[in-house]
């Protein structure tokens, strides 16, 4: 058959690995080493919308080929909402076996109401990784 006749087999998109969420990402500029600080899963707020003044999030993935377009975003659980804010990047694997690390920080987050929002991650149309994150009042609400 020739090469024309064949169809193009299409490569699996990245494998997530740690998907982290935090107030902040140090990169050590000696090592290259990040250091996670100040993980949370949940952000309590007596009234609302609220505003977050900084979340970072921490990706680890593998089994890329070659550029892949990534979007980290969040939305509320039911996504009737447009997602509270979309982050993008370009990353070049050098081969899949590569565990690529990367950090996103997005400044002033705000959440419309209180509830169960997801942070999740996309490769083109390929769905990765996602974790829960919730939003809560802070009336009766337990401690995170």
């Amino acid at each position: 058959m020739s090469e024309e006749g064949r169809e193009k087999k299409a490569l699996p998109p990245p494998c997530g690995l740690a998907l982290i969420v935090c107030d902040a990402i140090w990169r050590d500029p000696w090592t290259g080493k990040r250091t996670i600080i100040g993980c949370f899963w949940a952000i309590v707020a007596p009234k609302f919308p609220v505003v977050h003044p900084t979340m970072a999030v921490y990706l680890a993935l593998t089994g890329g080929h070659g550029m892949t377009s990534l979007t980290v975003r969040l939305v509320d659980t039911d996504e009737e909402r447009a997602p509270v804010f979309e982050l993008k990047a370009d990353v070049s694997w050098p081969d899949p076996m590569v565990v690529m690390e990367l950090d996103f920080t997005a400044g002033n987050v705000t959440f419309p109401a209180p509830g169960e929002y997801r942070l999740q991650v996309w490769s083109g149309a390929d769905f990765l990784v996602e974790r829960r994150i919730a939003v809560m009042s802070s009336e009766g609400a337990p401690a995170p």
